[in-house]
């Protein structure tokens, strides 16, 4: 009984353990996560037409509720794409990605409407 004792606790307090940081880990990803997308989703229209995105992106705070590891994210923009690449450094590194379209509407509407009268006429 005693050497199940000492072999059976050590391994359930250790597989506790290795829980518990994944679980940090899984947290730690999904929240920069959200910040990135809250910023993408959030961007002002004076930014928009601006074309200050990026700098608006960078001047954002993604690692409020780190607890163990430490983040980094750089927001950047092209024609139409926002995107942020984040890292997140706890037991290794990790990348944290998002990415938004931004004022691509009236192409694609234009797109649909040249498209839909083709479809139109040779759908039937």
């Amino acid at each position: 009984m005693t050497i199940e004792a000492s072999v059976v606790v050590p391994v359930v307090i250790i597989g506790i353990f290795v829980c518990l940081l994944g679980l940090i880990l899984v947290y730690e990803r999904g929240y920069i996560l959200s910040e990135e997308r809250r910023a993408l989703y959030t961007i002002p229209l004076v930014n928009i037409r601006n074309k200050e995105v990026e700098a608006y992106l960078n001047s954002q705070d993604y690692t409020k509720a780190v607890v163990l590891g430490s983040a980094e994210v750089v927001g950047s923009s092209s024609s139409n794409k926002a995107t942020c690449e984040g890292s997140l450094h706890l037991f290794g590194s990790s990348e944290v990605d998002a990415e938004r379209e931004i004022d691509v509407r009236m192409e694609r509407l234009r797109r649909w409407q040249f498209y839909g009268d083709t479809y139109e006429k040779y759908g039937d």
